[in-house]
């Protein structure tokens, strides 16, 4: 599915932490309106940021930060850190882990979601590793219109390998993956937030597009777009298998997914077959071991703020090698 600008705009606001004017699942095969009413409510004034702190040298995250070792520039000016979680300590949120896929059609398994057919057992081994609060969940759209919630957040996993492998099973292509599709991508997002955003405790909610990726958008809209997602604090994170084939565009940002991932903290990782479960590994040791820092913003403008979390001095002499990443930029905004 190659992804168009004007659908990319509301699969991003779809990932809002608020509650949408949706039911909380949608039944397979539900229409699929073509101008969604969302209403937006941001759940906090308190802006927290996920930091991943990853060893140059050993390649695994470093689980012996503390609260002074960070400094955070909100628009290049020193903030303080209000709050202050440790994976390491078992104190930043559970996770709440969405595997998201496309429907699988016959001669565009490369593109989309296909190629993890028959494969998902693979992925099973990392997830006997999550955390007892950890819960997984599964949603899938295709570009027929359907979109559904699979398996709400739980913590069985044979449920949802199975289930994985119940909405990847092949089927015709629809010989369209245009905006019907693009709407039912839009929809399933907006039904994942509003059912991890019912959740108490709330955990964080972690999008995992099992995905080949295969769209592109804009440069400027893209931009336009993340600042619609910056107002969250949701990651996405993807599986690309090396076989699916990329985009090439000009004057355009291709892998609309990984864009979105890389901006939210995320990232999506090329795998094969043999990688799968490593890959996921490492996605889950970085969730795990990842840091919690919340400040307040100065100002609740609604423009784009650029965030950078970096080391403070004494710490960089002590964790040499240690790269910080984090979300590139958040957008606050007021309590409505």
């Amino acid at each position: 599915m190659q992804t168009k600008p004007s659908a990319i705009l509301l699969l991003l606001w779809s990932l809002q932490m608020s509650f949408f004017t949706l039911p909380a699942v949608a039944q397979k095969g539900a229409p699929v309106s073509d101008s969604p009413e969302i209403t937006l409510h941001s759940s906090s004034n308190l802006v927290v940021v996920d930091v991943i702190a990853l060893s140059a040298k050993i390649g695994l995250p470093d689980k012996t930060l503390k609260r002074d070792d960070f400094r955070i520039f909100d628009n290049g000016q020193p903030v303080s850190i209000n709050t202050f979680d440790s994976g390491a300590k078992f104190t930043t949120r559970p996770l709440a882990l969405w595997f998201v896929v496309q429907c699988n059609m016959r001669g565009y398994e490369a593109k989309g979601s296909g190629l993890f057919a028959g494969k998902i057992s693979l992925l099973k081994r990392p997830l006997k590793d999550l955390e007892k609060q950890d819960t997984v969940a599964v949603a899938h759209w295709c570009d027929d219109g359907q979109s559904n919630l699979d398996v709400l957040p739980t913590s069985d996993i044979d449920e949802t390998a199975t289930t994985l492998e119940q909405v990847l099973v092949p089927m015709p292509d629809t010989n369209d993956h245009g905006r019907t599709g693009e709407l039912a991508l839009q929809k399933t997002l907006q039904l994942i937030i509003d059912a991890t955003h019912s959740l108490v405790p709330e955990p964080l909610p972690v999008v995992i597009f099992l995905y080949g990726d295969y769209s592109g958008m804009d440069r400027s809209e893209a931009n336009h777009f993340i600042d619609e997602l910056l107002e969250t604090s949701a990651v996405a994170y993807g599986l690309r298998d090396v076989r699916s084939p990329r985009i090439w565009l000009i004057g355009e940002q291709g892998a609309v997914a990984n864009y979105i991932a890389t901006q939210t903290g995320g990232q999506y990782l090329r795998v094969t077959p043999k990688t799968y479960a490593k890959g996921l590994e490492e996605i889950l040791q970085q969730l795990h071991c990842r840091y919690e820092l919340g400040f307040k913003p100065q100002a609740l403008d609604g423009k784009r703020h650029k965030l950078r979390v970096e080391l403070a001095a004494a710490a960089k002499s002590r964790h040499k090698g240690v790269r910080l990443r984090s979300r590139a930029a958040y957008v606050p905004v007021a309590l409505r």
